[in-house]
């Protein structure tokens, strides 16, 4: 079963699993950002699949800037 992993921009890794396709993936990237709102702090995040030995990027979401960021 493929092995996926959701990480912000800057690659920090958030949550990791196995999951038969890319839109079931999706939908465990999304729930778990939504766990993780606070850790995102409105970050983007992407999602990654692991083809052979290469970590692909497959899908993303998010805002752009942090929470601090559009209220300063």
């Amino acid at each position: 079963m493929p092995k996926y992993q959701l990480r912000t921009d800057d690659d920090e890794l958030l949550a990791e699993a196995e999951l038969p396709t890319d839109s079931k993936a999706m939908t465990w990237a999304v729930r778990q950002t939504t766990e993780l709102r606070k850790t995102l702090d409105g970050r983007r995040w992407q999602g990654h699949r692991l083809v052979g030995d290469v970590w692909e990027h497959r899908f993303g979401g998010g805002r752009g800037a942090s929470t601090q960021d559009a209220v300063a």
